[in-house]
């Protein structure tokens, strides 16, 4: 074990920075981080992408732990919410976790005399066009339609109106009764893209929660923390099945974590809600550009 560990240092050391790092976006936004460390971990450790996805699964579950430990009050505001979005979520997942299977299966893309793996630039390639519409929709919201509100007003979910029975009230959604199926069908993208992707859904779940079901910002990323949680441990349980993980690299991540989380957390407490998801877009948009990078590479080395 030990000589494990010593061979491959630099790998585990880069993977423990990286766990912090993420672990404190956790704490911040309640964003398991995986719309980072899935590219990072091909981009900068050199993973393969089915790996990378399989191991930031892990990373996911760890911080979000950590994370939940130091944000949560004693009524545990939003868990109710949680508990019925959790719902979709075996099923997304399941359902993203077969399509990497399928796409791995897929002969690799002769290009220039390369061979191009094409589960790396399909998986690569949505990553980029998911990462870019959710960054531009959030700097939009709080650089301009921000003005056009109160500082405090959080607007009406725009599924609010979805009352597709049955429907009941949460102390967490302010507009009133919400609909338990719409809940149920959030729960499943979000599982689907952890499964798919590695992400855990936070990057999704943060904006989804405040724009579509109504929640407040703070309220918002609690709820994304237990679901984040939930929606990690069943895209590890896939991915250990399917054989992508890495163990040894997993366990450094969520080692890094541990510290990353506590100090996001504290950080979170201290920021407007407003900033809190004007800074949540500049992350994502950073993680669009590392993946756009490591597209650009692939197709000039072809």
């Amino acid at each position: 074990m030990m000589e494990y560990w010593m061979g491959n240092w630099p790998l585990l050391g880069g993977g423990m920075l990286l766990g912090a790092l993420v672990g404190s976006l956790t704490g911040l936004f309640g964003a398991g981080g995986g719309f980072i460390i899935t590219p990072a971990l091909n981009v900068f450790l050199g993973v393969g992408m089915n790996f990378s996805v399989g191991t930031s699964s892990c990373q996911i579950l760890g911080a979000s732990l950590f994370a939940m430990a130091g944000s949560f009050d004693r009524r545990w505001s939003g868990a109710r919410v949680v508990l019925w979005v959790a719902v979709g979520v075996p099923f997304g997942s399941a359902l993203g976790t077969w399509v990497v299977r399928r796409l791995k299966t897929i002969p690799a893309w002769h290009c220039g005399g390369r061979d191009l793996p094409v589960v790396d630039l399909t998986l690569l390639g949505f990553f980029a066009v998911f990462l870019l519409l959710i960054a531009g929709w959030m700097l939009y919201d709080t650089m301009v339609l921000a003005r056009r509100r109160s500082e405090d007003e959080v607007p009406p979910g725009l599924l609010a109106g979805w009352k597709i029975p049955p429907c009941r009230r949460f102390e967490s959604i302010p507009a009133g009764a919400f609909s338990l199926p719409v809940l149920a069908m959030l729960g499943g993208g979000m599982g689907f893209l952890s499964g798919l992707l590695g992400i855990g859904g936070g990057v999704v779940m943060l904006p989804a929660l405040y724009y579509l079901v109504g929640q407040e910002t703070r309220a918002a990323i609690r709820t994304g923390m237990l679901l984040i949680f939930i929606s990690g441990a069943f895209g590890t349980l896939f991915h250990a099945v399917e054989g992508n993980i890495h163990y040894g690299l997993a366990g450094a991540l969520v080692a890094g974590a541990f510290f990353g989380a506590r100090m996001g957390v504290r950080l979170q407490k201290r920021l407007h809600a407003e900033a809190l998801r004007r800074y949540f877009a500049w992350v994502v948009l950073g993680a669009w550009c590392m993946v756009m990078g490591k597209l650009w590479t692939l197709f000039q080395q072809a």
